[in-house]
């Protein structure tokens, strides 16, 4: 989350309520943990830490009363190296689906072959509806850079459905061996 705000307020100052819709609108939740306050929680944790800075309060009507932020020479400092970190330097997160496809064997085939193509199916409506975020996104005139993630993760997605489904196909068909 921190890299979302730092990354928002390097485009320009706003306050969080604008930065909360902004990561609705690009879809940002699906790289990022987005919680009821969490957009707050980092705005005030970073401004504790230096790298953003108020620069103003502004109100609308009856609406309370709103701080924006902007990023300082610090939080930019900060912005270069988790991007030279996230975008550099592969980790291995350890996600969930290869560890149980490492113990895989301890089902029946059949089981095996069920829950890949129940994966599947789940791959695809993803795919479908990250295309159709997408489109929408780009009608809406948002920048194709800022929906670059989104494109990898569709990408993504649709590997590991190519994948999965002959997986699921090669155990189903008895084309890869089961240890008895």
């Amino acid at each position: 989350m921190a890299l979302a705000v730092l990354s928002l307020l390097n485009e320009r100052p706003m306050h969080p309520y604008e930065m909360q819709a902004l990561i609705k609108d690009r879809h940002v939740g699906r790289v990022v943990r987005v919680r009821g306050g969490s957009v707050y929680d980092t705005v005030a944790r970073l401004a504790a830490s230096g790298l953003i800075e108020p620069v103003g309060t502004s109100r609308a009507g009856a609406r309370p009363e709103r701080t924006s932020y902007e990023i300082t020479a610090t939080g930019r400092a900060e912005l270069d190296s988790l991007l030279d970190e996230y975008l550099a330097e592969p980790i291995n997160e350890y996600p969930r689906f290869p560890a149980g496809l490492a113990h895989i064997l301890n089902l029946a085939p059949e089981r095996a072959a069920e829950l890949l193509a129940r994966r599947a199916a789940a791959l695809r409506a993803a795919s479908a509806e990250l295309t159709a975020d997408l489109a929408a996104a780009k009608a809406d005139g948002i920048p194709e850079i800022v929906l670059i993630e989104g494109e990898l993760q569709r990408e993504l997605l649709d590997a590991e459905l190519r994948w999965v489904a002959s997986a699921a196909r090669r155990i189903g068909d008895g084309d890869l061996p089961w240890p008895t």
